[in-house]
C-alpha cells in the first residue's frame, strides 16, 4: 500500500479525480455518462500520438514531426484511394499503406538522429517544415469530403450511446477499442520484454547501454518502426472520427506539446528514464478532461490554455515535491546505515 501512495501515477490519478469532482460541482452535466462518452472520443486519438511521442522520450530524444508525420500518411493515402475511386477496399488495406508511409517517414527521423547525429529536435522540426510544403506541393491542398465507406462505417460505429440532461446524444465510438489496444501492447512490451528494458536503458544513457552490448543503433531503429505505425495507424484513426481528411488538419498538426505534456505529467516524480504507459494515459485524459469542460463550465475559449497550464503546473509540482521528499528519505537512510 506505501508504494501505490508513493506512486507518481497514483498522484496523477487522484489529481484526475479531484479535477473531476471539482468540475462535476460546477457542472453536474460533466459526471454525465454522455459527458464520459464524449471524452472517450476526444481522447481516442491524442492518446495514440501520445504514445508516439513517448516511445521517443524514452529513448532520450524529441519529436517534432509525430503528428505531421500521422497527417501527412493518411491524407497522402486517403487522396490516392479516393482519386482513383478506389473507395469499396477494406479498413485494413488504408491502415497498412497509411503505415507504410509513416514508417518510412519515421525512419527518415532515424537516419538523421541515429546516423547523421543531429539534434533530434532540429531534425524533426525540419521533417515537419518538408512535410508541410510536400503535402500542398506534390500531394494537394484541397479537402477530402467522401472518404473510402470502409473508414466510414468504422468512423460511424458506435459501442453505446447516452444522453445529456438537455437531451442531446453523446455516442461512445468503437476506436476507442483500437486505442486501449494499442497502450495494453505497448504497456506488455516496455514492461514484460527485453526490447522495453533496452529502450529505457538506451533513454538513461545510451553509452552505458553501448558498453552494457545493447544495439544502441538497432534498438532505435525498430523503436522509430513502432513510432511510425503508431503515427500512421492514429492519422487514420482521426480521419475515421472526423470523416474527413485534411492535408494539415489544426486539430492535430501544431499539437504536439500537449502530446509531450501528457508525457511529462504521466511521468511525474518517477525516477525511470522518459515515461510510462499508465501514466500517458492518464496525463492525456487530465488535459483532455479539462480542455473539454471549460466551456461546458463557461470558461471563455482564451483563458482555456491558461487554466490547463496552471493545472500541468501544480500537478508537475506536486510530483516534483514527492520526488524530492523520497529522495532525502533515502539519503537519510543511507546516512544512518
Amino acid at each position: 500500500m506505501k508504494k501505490i501512495l508513493k506512486n507518481s501515477q497514483f498522484a496523477l490519478f487522484l489529481l484526475l479525480i479531484a479535477t473531476v469532482i471539482i468540475f462535476g460541482i460546477i457542472n453536474p452535466d460533466i459526471l454525465s455518462a454522455a459527458s464520459l462518452f464524449a471524452l472517450a472520443r476526444t481522447c481516442a486519438v491524442p492518446a495514440i500520438f501520445a504514445l508516439a511521442i513517448m516511445l521517443v522520450m524514452i529513448l532520450g530524444e524529441l519529436d517534432m514531426s509525430f503528428c505531421m508525420i500521422g497527417a501527412f500518411a493518411s491524407y497522402a493515402t486517403m487522396y490516392f484511394l479516393t482519386t482513383r475511386g478506389y473507395m469499396d477496399v477494406p479498413l485494413i488495406l488504408i491502415l497498412v499503406m497509411s503505415i507504410a508511409i509513416g514508417v518510412v517517414l519515421q525512419l527518415l527521423n532515424w537516419v538523421l538522429i541515429d546516423r547523421l547525429k543531429m539534434k533530434s529536435f532540429i531534425a524533426t522540426l525540419g521533417t515537419q517544415t518538408f512535410l508541410k510544403g510536400a503535402v500542398l506541393a506534390f500531394v494537394s491542398s484541397s479537402y477530402i469530403y467522401t472518404l473510402p465507406n470502409s473508414a466510414v462505417k468504422f468512423g460511424s460505429t458506435y459501442i453505446a450511446t447516452a444522453k445529456y440532461g438537455s437531451g442531446v446524444e453523446s455516442q461512445l465510438p468503437s476506436a476507442i477499442l483500437l486505442t486501449l489496444a494499442m497502450y495494453v501492447i505497448l504497456h506488455i512490451v516496455l514492461e514484460y520484454t527485453n526490447f522495453g528494458r533496452k529502450l529505457y536503458a538506451i533513454g538513461g544513457d545510451a553509452d552505458a547501454a553501448k558498453r552494457a552490448g545493447i544495439a544502441v543503433s538497432r534498438t532505435r531503429f525498430f523503436a522509430f518502426i513502432i513510432v511510425g505505425i503508431i503515427c500512421g495507424t492514429g492519422g487514420v484513426i482521426h480521419n475515421c472520427l472526423g470523416r474527413c481528411s485534411l492535408p494539415m488538419p489544426t486539430d492535430l498538426v501544431g499539437q504536439e506539446l500537449n502530446g509531450m505534456a501528457a508525457v511529462v505529467l504521466g511521468r511525474g516524480a518517477s525516477m525511470r528514464a522518459k515515461g510510462t504507459v499508465v501514466g500517458t494515459f492518464l496525463g492525456v485524459l487530465l488535459l483532455q478532461f479539462i480542455s473539454n469542460n471549460l466551456i461546458m463550465i463557461g470558461v471563455p475559449s482564451y483563458y482555456q490554455d491558461f487554466v490547463t497550464g496552471v493545472i500541468v503546473f501544480l500537478g508537475l509540482v506536486s510530483q516534483s515535491r514527492q520526488r524530492n521528499g523520497n529522495s532525502k528519505k533515502k539519503e537519510k537512510k543511507e546516512a544512518m546505515a
